[in-house]
């Protein structure tokens, strides 16, 4: 390996004693939040009145099909009505809200194919994790 002109190799970087800690590690830089996006005025309005999709209760929160994250809109076809206890559980990945959709909810998952690919809106809205048929495993069981 060639040297270039004018420098010197050092020694590098020598500690002369051990590491020495005070007390706890000091954060110096405050914690960051994931950025909370609200609903849009609009989303707010459309489930203004409704019931929860699942049990019926009241209030509701707009629960988005596909988040903003996710590529999800401000459109009020983005959003459909569910509880704070229903909503969390359709945040986390836990509840199937696909029953309650159909048919009456057939124009929000219409908007929402316009923002993800079906097998990721039928993820989100089923709860489940849905993979493609393997063709070949498919004719030999036939």
């Amino acid at each position: 390996m060639r040297r270039r002109r004018g420098l010197t190799r050092t020694g590098g970087l020598r500690r002369s004693g051990g590491l020495r800690r005070a007390g706890p590690p000091i954060r110096r830089t405050p914690l960051r939040r994931a950025q909370f996006t609200a609903a849009s005025p609009a989303q707010r309005a459309k489930v203004l009145g409704l019931t929860c999709l699942v049990c019926g209760r009241r209030p509701v929160d707009p629960a988005h099909l596909v988040s903003r994250a996710r590529g999800g809109c401000d459109h009020p076809g983005c959003v459909i009505a569910l509880c704070r206890l229903h909503h969390r559980a359709f945040d986390r990945g836990e509840l199937d809200v696909l029953p309650w959709l159909e048919p009456g909810g057939r124009a929000e998952l219409a908007h929402a194919l316009t923002h993800v690919a079906l097998l990721a809106l039928l993820q989100r809205v089923t709860a489940t994790r849905w993979t493609p048929a393997n063709p070949t495993t498919e004719r030999r069981a036939a």
